[in-house]
């Protein structure tokens, strides 16, 4: 048999002298991206925000909110209600989506009591339109309590706290983890707050939070000693109504039913009503 010649190589390099130099032992994917040519991320990237930033971002900012059916809002709501405070937390928005996310938070204070479900579905129309704004995760939350959904509550309250590390959002945190039935929860949160930082609405919402979780831990007289404070004979404060019913049940749970009666006939006074007035 004829023994067939080898097969040319069309390896050029075969040609070539073996090379003294150690094979490298890094691996493909040791190498980044960013090391790669031409590559044009490794410089800093644009800050997020209404500052600087380009006009599409703005443009795909507005064509994302049309995506959600939101909550229609009254025709004599115009957004300019809202304090001054929060309006400008609302600055770094696109000019028209800041205007929408104005009118639902002004629309969640004005449904908050009267309409809850409204008032949640608000927030959440807000959320969607401005999530990373601390008081509009805020007042989300809030609404989302009310209306118990306390499970979006304590998310929505979280995040406002992560985003701002404001305290006035905690006592909303404290009732949300009560509802959800962590009640040494609340107590850690009433503890690591500073009542000089909060207002009066917020210690009252802060007491209420307390005592309910003191009840919860079978600690009623504990509960009755916290609602007991200088905010509790207040009539015209709006969180009154909501301090006092809280006061009454704890002295009914320890069995001071007389204490009770007595101070709902001073101070929960039931209004004529308009049909009994006429």
């Amino acid at each position: 048999m004829v023994e067939r010649p080898a097969r040319p190589s069309y390896n050029k390099s075969s040609d070539r002298r073996p090379s003294s130099r150690k094979p490298s032992d890094r691996k493909p994917s040791d190498r980044k991206p960013s090391d790669r040519r031409g590559s044009d991320r490794s410089g800093p990237r644009p800050a997020r925000g209404g500052v600087g930033r380009k006009k599409n971002d703005l443009r795909d900012e507005n064509r994302r909110v049309r995506k959600f059916a939101e909550p229609d809002i009254p025709i004599e709501v115009t957004g300019k209600e809202l304090e001054k405070r929060d309006a400008f937390a609302l600055g770094t928005l696109a000019a028209e989506n800041g205007e929408a996310v104005a009118k639902h938070l002004v629309c969640i204070n004005l449904f908050l009591e009267s309409d809850p479900e409204r008032a949640f579905w608000h927030g959440q129309a807000a959320v969607f339109r401005a999530g990373r704004v601390a008081i509009v995760r805020e007042r989300a939350g809030i609404a989302a309590l009310n209306f118990q959904k306390y499970e979006i509550a304590q998310k929505e309250l979280r995040a406002a706290i992560r985003i701002s590390g404001s305290q006035s959002a905690l006592p909303y945190l404290a009732q949300a983890e009560l509802a959800l039935g962590n009640p040494r929860k609340t107590l850690e949160i009433a503890g690591s707050i500073d009542p000089k930082l909060l207002t009066q609405g917020e210690r009252v919402e802060l007491r209420i939070a307390a005592a309910g979780a003191r009840s919860a831990l079978g600690q009623s007289d504990a509960a009755v000693v916290t609602l007991t404070c200088p905010e509790l004979t207040l009539s015209d404060a709006s969180f009154a109504a909501k301090l006092q019913g809280a006061y009454i049940q704890a002295l009914i749970a320890v069995g001071r039913l007389k204490e009770a009666e007595e101070f709902r006939d001073k101070y929960q006074k039931i209004e004529p009503s308009e049909e009994s007035k006429g």
